[in-house]
């Protein structure tokens, strides 16, 4: 990373508009002020005006670029601070109406900006104020309008970035909340749907991409017998089975219930039966060890025998429909439960599937829908 990005903001479109208002207050005022009570040299008028004019086109020029460079973030704050002093100096003005805008970098600063970048700009403004403190007064007021001025910049800055870092840190808990079920930590349908557009859109990968759905044989019957804790158990022990198969590139997601989904980009369609053979042999022979979950009131060691269905579909490279593969996948999941369950089935090629002809299609308004718990089971 370099020391210009470590200023781009947290948001761009807002820290602009922040900026903007922050520099339309600052420039306004000061021209108003300005014009209203001329100084006495007609030059530091001028240029006091041209300054403030210099920044609202910078501040506005943020606003209206759909991406501005990083280089223009990183000086915008250390310019306007110059301007700052410039104009103080020019003008001889030290009073409490001048220092008062040191504030606006750093009020944007520890809003916007990441710790590196505030820090930075805060020093900056205390540094723009020691230059004005010292070069327009003297002797004990100048350290005196230092300190005062340092400690209530410092102050601000650190309670401002305390406050950002903290609605950083609530910001992630929520994207990781929506990202990852809370039972499984398994991947969420949304991640899910993001992955198979990705994979779809091809990256130069001929294989195309498969997916595998798949739910529990007759997981209402556990749940029936042992409770949901047992059920969700089983929904644990199963996870960490598809993560320890799961390959680099792969993809592991609850749907909702017991139904999950893996994603296999880059993955030609025969590939995709031998993964989804492997999963069932490995399912088949684990012992889903429920003993502590088990609502039977039985005291010694319960272990299930759990089988799966699973349905394989895949689209190759470029495919246009995202809605197909879920279909097709749908579509052979069903067939392998027709056919008795605890095994697979491949679905044709899901390019040349007629979705309408499926009973369930895998669209926002299915059952599928992010679920806490197996109660869907």
């Amino acid at each position: 990373m370099t020391f210009a990005d470590r200023f781009l903001p947290r948001n761009q479109a807002v820290a602009g508009w922040v900026l903007f208002v922050l520099t339309s207050v600052a420039g306004g005022l000061t021209i108003v002020f300005t014009i209203a009570f001329p100084p006495r040299h007609a030059a530091e008028g001028i240029a006091t005006i041209a300054l403030c004019v210099l920044l609202l086109g910078i501040a506005a020029g943020l606003v209206a670029m759909r991406h501005p460079p990083a280089w223009l973030w990183a000086i915008y704050p250390f310019l306007a601070i110059t301007l700052l002093v410039v104009m103080d100096v020019i003008t001889h003005d030290a009073t409490v109406s001048a220092q008062v805008f040191f504030f606006f970098p750093v009020l944007y600063a520890g809003a916007q900006l990441r710790r590196t970048a505030a820090i930075a700009t805060c020093l900056a403004s205390i540094a723009g104020e020691a230059t004005v403190a010292l070069a327009v007064s003297t002797g004990g007021k100048a350290a005196a309008d230092l300190a005062f001025v340092a400690a209530a910049l410092a102050t601000a800055g650190a309670l401002l970035l305390h406050a950002g870092e903290r609605n950083d840190r609530l910001i992630e808990q929520l994207e990781q909340q929506a990202a990852v079920d809370p039972l499984t930590g398994l991947m969420t349908r949304r991640v899910l749907d993001t992955a198979v557009k990705s994979a779809l859109d091809g990256a130069g990968d001929t294989a195309g991409t498969a997916l595998l759905l798949m739910d529990v044989d007759r997981f209402k019957t556990i749940n029936d017998v042992h409770g949901h804790p047992a059920g969700d158990a089983v929904l644990q022990q199963l996870a960490g089975i598809l993560l320890g198969l799961s390959r680099q590139g792969d993809l592991v997601s609850r749907l909702g219930g017991d139904e999950i989904a893996v994603l296999l980009a880059g993955c030609p369609l025969e590939v995709a039966a031998l993964r989804a053979e492997r999963i069932l042999d490995a399912v088949r022979t684990h012992a889903f060890d429920v003993t502590e979950h088990t609502s039977t009131g039985h005291h010694e060691r319960t272990c299930l025998t759990v089988t799966l269905s699973i349905g394989v579909a895949h689209l190759s490279t470029g495919g246009r429909e995202l809605r197909s593969l879920y279909t097709a996948a749908d579509g052979a999941l069903y067939e392998a439960k027709r056919r008795g369950r605890n095994q697979l089935a491949v679905a044709p090629q899901a390019d040349e599937v007629d979705e309408r002809g499926h009973r369930r299609a895998s669209d926002e308004g299915s059952r599928r829908g992010s679920e806490p718990s197996n109660r869907a089971g």
